[in-house]
Parts: C-alpha cells; structure tokens; sequence
C-alpha cells in the first residue's frame, strides 16, 4: 500500500479541475467559483458577491431580446 498522499493544494486543484463535470450543477456558478480561485480571490466575501450577483442576474435579465 503504497499510496501518495495528496496535499491540500493538490486535493483543491485537482477538485477545480474536475468541478466541470459534475452532474446538475449550475454552469455560471461555477464559472464564477473557478474564476475566483484562477484569480487566487476566493474568499468568502468575493463568494458571497459572486452568488448575489448572479442570482441578482437571474432575477432581472437584461434585456437583450429587444435589442
């Protein structure tokens, strides 16, 4: 049993790498979570406005049909 043991930076990347391909998740939240941790700001503040923004985005869509 010779296993590597991963470490927390491994185990944490390796989740964002996969986040992709879980089933019935929404694609914009997670789009959001990976480009806060790309950008090395995921905290739970920036987590916070991200989700509010986008749900705020859901709530009142702009209005590119009349366009």
């Amino acid at each position: 049993m010779s296993k590597e043991i991963k470490s927390g930076k491994d185990v944490i990347e390796e989740f964002f790498s996969e986040i992709y391909n879980i089933d019935k998740v929404d694609e914009k939240t997670v789009d959001a979570l990976v480009s806060l941790y790309n950008e090395e700001k995921l905290t739970d503040k920036n987590i916070q406005n991200a989700l509010e923004a986008l749900v705020l985005e859901e709530l009142n869509p702009t209005k590119k049909a009349d366009e």
